[in-house]
């Protein structure tokens, strides 16, 4: 009964996950009709942990690609050493400096918390009032292009516009591995809700939205998760029952990726248990919503981590293949959910063009597989509520 279940749970979402990937294959890139990008103004956000010297510079630029627009950035520097805080204030248009870690819960929706907070003061005693909010992690830059086919598709009626991410740097296994996970993301849960109609999963930054949604799904972020996209997502769709979310592969976001596999470890830790925390939370009450895009989310918060399916699968293909043979088992349940898995996974590093260059790194991407799956068992730790796990990038 038990392998039946277990067995039934992976073939499931090995089948959701080939749709998925077959339904990304007809997304097409938004066509706006109205192009024009004056009239709508957008704040810049950063809620920049321990800021380095490389944020810094990736602010200059966002400062460069912004002078043509009507935005201007905000810096909430949390834990920023002195001379980096000095720096940012030069080309901060807003800027504040506070710590929150020694705050009860989440700091990172404690710091949201407060910048909303801040950007209510900015209209009430600046008189600067912002359509949209864009928030980025220090690590992201965008081009000017990109930033205004946000607001372009911000104009076209989305509450919130997605932008494809992108790595700077892809060279080694964690890094291939990293953006590879990013980008099958941005198949599965975010060209093929488009596509299907459903709603797509947020990406944590380079996402624009509109201000009053932003603060008041911010507003009720209930600083236990260990994340914040997910359950800031779910806030999103029970306060706005017309949620329109689009995802634009041509407006793309910068981010760097990391072969410390310590940082890495760290990252998904993060992203597990903030997952299975609110799917914990809100399944159920997604689940009966009535409205199919939340019950479609709760399918995916209830996924099992890609890593499990594919290093799971591999390990336990032979035993079930013999508990077949010998008349054990009615059908290799197991095997079946491998193979359809492994067929939406190659067919998606083709379309991506990247699947020489992933069978070339196959076995210290499979040992990745095997950590990443690790790291998903330990996210379900009690431990990990009330914290958010920072991962900065040291440069």
């Amino acid at each position: 009964m038990i392998y039946l279940a277990l067995t039934s749970f992976l073939v499931f979402y090995a089948v959701y996950s080939l749709v998925s990937i077959l339904a990304a294959m007809f997304y097409k890139v938004p066509n706006y009709k109205d192009s024009v990008v004056a009239n709508h103004k957008v704040l810049v956000f950063y809620p920049a942990y321990k800021p380095s010297p490389s944020f810094l510079k990736n602010m200059k630029y966002m400062k460069e690609q912004i002078s043509g627009l009507d935005s201007k950035i905000y810096v909430l520097s949390q834990e920023g050493k002195d001379e980096i805080n000095e720096e940012i204030q030069k080309y901060a248009d807003f800027y504040d400096s506070k710590a929150f870690l020694q705050l009860p819960g989440n700091s990172y929706h404690h710091a949201l918390e407060f910048a909303v907070g801040r950007i209510q003061e900015f209209f009430f005693s600046e008189n600067e009032k912002f359509d949209s909010i864009l928030i980025l992690d220090p690590d992201n830059t965008m081009n000017s292009e990109s930033i205004s086919r946000l607001i372009e598709g911000r104009k076209s009626g989305a509450h919130v516009v997605l932008s494809k991410r992108a790595s700077i740097d892809s060279d080694g296994a964690t890094k291939l591995f990293d953006g590879l996970s990013e980008r099958l993301n941005d198949y599965m849960f975010r060209r093929a809700k488009n596509v299907l109609g459903l709603i797509p999963e947020l990406s944590g930054s380079g996402m624009l939205m509109k201000t009053e949604l932003f603060t008041k799904a911010v507003l009720k972020l209930d600083k236990i998760a260990p994340g914040m996209d997910k359950q800031l997502l779910i806030n999103m769709m029970f306060e706005c029952d017309d949620l329109n979310i689009l995802f634009d592969e041509k407006a793309v976001v910068y981010d760097e990726k990391t072969e410390d596999t310590d940082a890495f470890n760290r990252q998904r830790l993060r992203w597990f248990g903030n997952q299975y925390y609110n799917a914990k939370k809100f399944s159920l009450q997604l689940l009966t919503s009535g409205r199919i895009g939340l019950m479609d989310y709760a399918i995916v918060l209830c996924r099992p981590p890609r890593s499990f399916q594919i290093a799971g699968s591999l390990v336990f293909f032979p035993f079930d293949i013999l508990l077949y043979y010998f008349g054990f088992i009615a059908f290799p349940m197991v095997a079946t959910s491998f193979m359809i898995f492994g067929s939406s996974i190659a067919l998606f590093l083709f379309k991506e063009g990247v699947l020489s260059k992933s069978l070339s790194l196959i076995i210290p991407t499979l040992k990745t597989s095997l950590v990443n799956g690790f790291t998903a068992s330990k996210s379900l730790s009690s431990k990990n509520k009330n914290t958010f796990i920072h991962t900065r990038k040291d440069h």
